[in-house]
């Protein structure tokens, strides 16, 4: 069974090809559209120090 993608950044997400989709209480759910339908993913938001 396949887990779910985790960015450490929304950049990083981005420059997979990856659109923000949606805000989590701790970053970002990305998507992307493939062949067989959209794939999923988180992108980690760094809190500022």
């Amino acid at each position: 069974m396949q887990g779910i993608l985790v960015f450490n950044t929304l950049a990083e997400a981005v420059a997979s090809g990856f659109e923000v989709f949606d805000r989590t209480p701790d970053g970002y759910l990305v998507r992307k559209r493939t062949e067989r339908g959209w794939a999923i993913a988180l992108a980690k938001q760094h809190k500022a120090a």
